[in-house]
């Protein structure tokens, strides 16, 4: 039995990941930030040897640390995390901007996967897999850069993007590896709607991902791999 734990499974590319790891094999601990979202709850019913629900809020110590010593697994083949807000979408620096959400969106996109990869990381250096898979985006490549404005959520998949490439410089000396991938432009409800603008749905993103990580013949080196969800590198 392969185990794995997946952030943000409220719905979207989360709630996708865990189905297909679920059809996959994989034990899930499927993740929810909502207490009030009840989609994972469905998913549990149609794999009930499989598929088990926690609430986890990301930007608190103490959510992340009850569910790391309270986890039911044995080990971690896989972690996921996929759990991040957006914030707000401000066009350039001539507007008013709001620093305090900025704080609230690194400390979810940013510090929350860090939480998590460390709270469970005697978990992943008992698996066989020891392979993390951080939910960037495109959207923290400085190198590629021509936004001027979506500052919080920018600056926070750039410094998700450090703290993986952290994280894999102690996991690749213990045989593991760290993947940090683009969902691609994804129909999810991060605006608080439907955006019907996106080109792909999160079951073929999701898919997409799996595929790369799990079935790709991708090579980890000294940096873990920035890539999108087709399995294209990016540029850092």
């Amino acid at each position: 039995m392969k185990y794995t734990l997946v952030t943000g499974c409220d719905h979207g590319v989360g709630l996708a990941l865990a189905e297909q790891l679920a059809l996959r094999g994989y034990r899930v601990a499927a993740c929810r930030m909502n207490e009030e979202e009840h989609l994972a709850d469905g998913l549990a019913q149609r794999f009930p040897d499989q598929i088990q629900v926690f609430s986890l809020d990301i930007s608190r110590d103490e959510s992340v640390r009850a569910l790391a010593e309270g986890l039911p697994f044995p080990a971690l083949d896989l972690l996921v995390n996929n759990a991040g807000i957006l914030g707000r979408m401000e066009s350039g620096p001539d507007e008013s901007l709001d620093f305090d959400l900025m704080l609230q969106v690194i400390n979810v996109n940013a510090l929350g996967t860090l939480r998590v990869t460390t709270a469970m990381l005697p978990l992943l250096r008992r698996g066989e897999q020891k392979t993390v898979i951080n939910i960037s985006s495109e959207a923290g490549s400085i190198q590629d850069c021509e936004r001027t404005g979506w500052y919080g959520y920018c600056m926070s998949k750039a410094a998700n993007n450090m703290q993986g490439a952290l994280i894999h410089n102690t996991l690749r000396r213990e045989g593991g590896r760290v993947f940090q991938i683009h969902p691609g432009h994804v129909a999810t409800y991060m605006r608080g709607h439907l955006d019907t603008t996106a080109k792909i749905t999160p079951d073929i993103s999701a898919s997409g991902i799996l595929k790369t990580v799990l079935d790709g013949n991708h090579e980890t080196g000294t940096r873990p791999l920035y890539l999108d969800y087709r399995g294209e590198p990016l540029p850092w």
